[in-house]
């Protein structure tokens, strides 16, 4: 980079910025109120929450990888990169891992249940206690996640641009409570496609400008090389660095396996229709996933090339490291009008994803979970509307998790990482129990899904009054020139031009004095869904078998599954008995709607609710399932 003048003043956005920025807005909008006058017009919960299960893999694919991908992932990802290595670029690898256990262990189960609250599960399984705590932890997490996914393009584009960091929270979530509130699953599916395609064009837009400017990718590859940022086998068995290969093949998976269950993947999945369907777009995602995941990386490698002499965080330029992607964009493109304007609309794509798709799963968990439980003979039609309240009601809220957002300190990736972790950790060691743990009974569900939280939240809690850097790499100002400027303490300058090393201080105060239980705060944060899910299954079986197992066919067959039959279908008869240890065998899964050989012999109301079923013949064979 050149380091030219120091500029510590913001980059203002032009006429063009807002102009493309607006407009990609005004077609989201358009998407959503094209979605709300067309089809069956939302007039039942099946069409407005699950498109009438009838939605092409291509957008659930995309809404998938999308849902998941905020701003946190395109701006946090790089600032991870640039402060650490490429480590993280074993996430392509994990997800592969994640999503095929996902197809064979628990699409199954929901498929098998045709449900429209993944929730609902625990109910069956357990009890309605059980449920709730289910349903209050993915509320909180996705809340603080929609919070969060918010506030950090707002405040990373507002400190580089000049942009009202207010005026950004309030245009993006207001225009996505209009057309998530409005078109619901279609418009949140179609709309997180669009959203992909910006985000895309986006990132490519940021790679290709930086390489040109750094003096080619060779150049790029060679400037990371020396900076210790290209590094892969990191096989340090050490759970307090952050980016190791364990982490990230134990860690990530784990975390990814139990995003993959939450109500925002299942939801999506689920509007599919058939599971083959539904497997289908999970291939696509996770292809589409590693390319993008990829490319974030790589932006990461070319932010650090691009400032390798001149860090803008120890010149002051910008106030934390989440800041530094939008930054470069206005020093890449301040020559051209219109692509500052292009990045802003990659972030709040990311982040419009992520909120539609967290309304979504709100409304349908809150609607399902709850009042469809208090008022179960509601009329359709009012069932869509209150439905369609909670999404108004969810969206608002979310705006004001992002204010409350303003007064946290830690980097967005680490922050997001450790509340999602810890509620998907524990929610993937509960439905776990449920559907493999045969034995298991509503005591030891309970307890071990409180007992990990509670460890967890300990944890988290700990490591933010005891702070850990192991693992991040030095920076330089070497190749900037010296600033005027004097030390406040708002400034990490010293009155004759030095910087107080970030590093240095961190490292200073490690070698404080701590309490033995310092260690354990250090753990880094993505084994917090591996303790999670293991603390959970652990705890619920010696509860279990302390107050008593469950009899497996006191309950429903439908709810249970075993790995042998899920992982091991090709093996034979004979070895899989062998395998099961005399466990049950567990029916693969019942048939697809649109198999042809399954015919509907009749529908019957069940006695003593509004919910129906269907009995059917697969090939001489007759069965019972749900019907919505």
């Amino acid at each position: 980079m050149d380091s030219g003048t120091v500029d510590s003043g913001p980059r203002y956005f032009g006429v063009w910025d807002y102009v493309i920025f607006g407009f990609m807005l005004l077609i989201s909008a358009a998407i959503g109120l094209y979605a709300a006058m067309t089809g069956g017009r939302q007039r039942t919960n099946e069409e407005f929450l699950l498109g009438n299960r009838q939605m092409n893999i291509v957008p659930v694919a995309l809404s998938v990888v999308v849902s998941v991908l905020s701003a946190v992932s395109v701006i946090g990802t790089a600032a991870e990169i640039y402060m650490y290595d490429t480590m993280y670029v074993w996430v392509v690898f994990t997800n592969v891992i994640a999503n095929f256990f996902l197809c064979r262990l628990f699409l199954p189960i929901f498929f098998r249940l045709r449900i429209t609250s993944v929730y609902e599960y625990l109910e069956r399984r357990f009890n309605r206690y059980v449920r709730l705590c289910g349903t209050v932890i993915f509320t909180l997490q996705t809340m603080i996640f929609m919070g969060i996914a918010m506030y950090t393009p707002a405040l990373a584009i507002n400190a580089v641009t000049g942009m009202n960091m207010w005026a950004s929270i309030l245009s993006t979530g207001g225009v996505c409570i209009f057309y998530t509130t409005l078109g619901e699953m279609k418009a949140v599916l179609w709309t997180d496609t669009l959203q992909a395609i910006i985000i895309f064009v986006g990132v490519i837009a940021f790679v290709i400008k930086g390489c040109i400017d750094v003096g080619g990718l060779g150049e790029v590859w060679r400037i990371a090389g020396e900076g210790n940022r290209l590094r892969l086998f990191d096989f340090r068995f050490d759970p307090r660095i952050r980016y190791t290969v364990w982490s990230m093949v134990i860690g990530f998976a784990t975390l990814n396996l139990g995003s993959g269950i939450t109500q925002m993947s299942i939801q999506r999945l689920l509007a599919c229709g058939t599971r083959k369907k539904a497997v289908q777009a999970m291939v696509l995602a996770t292809i589409i996933k590693g390319v993008i995941k990829a490319l974030t990386v790589l932006t990461g490698i070319v932010m650090y090339a691009y400032y390798v002499d001149c860090d803008p965080l120890k010149q002051g330029l910008v106030s934390n490291k989440d800041q530094i992607m939008p930054l470069m964009v206005m020093d890449l493109f301040v020559n051209l009008p219109g692509f500052p304007g292009l990045f802003l609309s990659t972030v709040v794509s990311a982040s419009l994803s992520t909120l539609s798709s967290g309304i979504n799963a709100l409304s349908a968990v809150t609607a399902e979970d709850g009042v469809k439980s208090i008022w179960p003979k509601l009329r359709p039609e009012t069932y869509v509307k209150i439905t369609k309240a909670l999404g108004l009601f969810y969206g608002l809220v979310s705006i004001g998790f992002a204010f409350l957002a303003s007064a946290l300190k830690q980097g967005v990736l680490q922050l997001v990482m450790s509340i999602v972790g810890i509620g998907n950790g524990c929610m993937l060691g509960v439905f776990t129990l449920g559907i493999f743990m045969h034995r298991c009974n509503t005591k030891g569900a309970f307890a071990g899904l409180l007992c990990s939280y509670l460890l967890l939240a300990w944890i988290k809690v700990g490591s933010i009054f005891y702070p850990s850097v192991r693992g991040q790499n030095a920076l330089s100002v070497e190749g900037c020139p010296v600033p005027n400027i004097t030390m406040t303490t708002e400034s990490n300058f010293y009155t004759d031009g030095t910087t107080l090393d970030a590093t240095t201080t961190a490292s200073f105060t490690e070698e404080n004095d701590k309490p033995a239980l310092a260690e354990l705060y250090a753990i880094s944060f993505y084994f917090y869904p591996p303790i999670g899910a293991l603390t959970c299954i652990i705890v619920g079986m010696l509860v279990s078998a302390l107050t008593g197992f469950t009899d497996p066919d006191s309950y429903d067959h439908r709810l249970k599954y075993n790995f042998t039959d899920a992982l091991f279908p090709c093996f034979t008869e004979s070895v899989k008995e062998k395998m099961r240890c005399g466990a049950e065998k567990i029916l693969e899964d019942e048939p697809d709607e649109d198999d042809d050989e399954v015919k509907i012999v009749k529908i019957e109301k069940h006695p003593d609710s509004l919910d129906m079923k269907e009995v059917y013949t697969n090939g001489g064979a007759e069965g019972v399932r749900e019907k919505d």
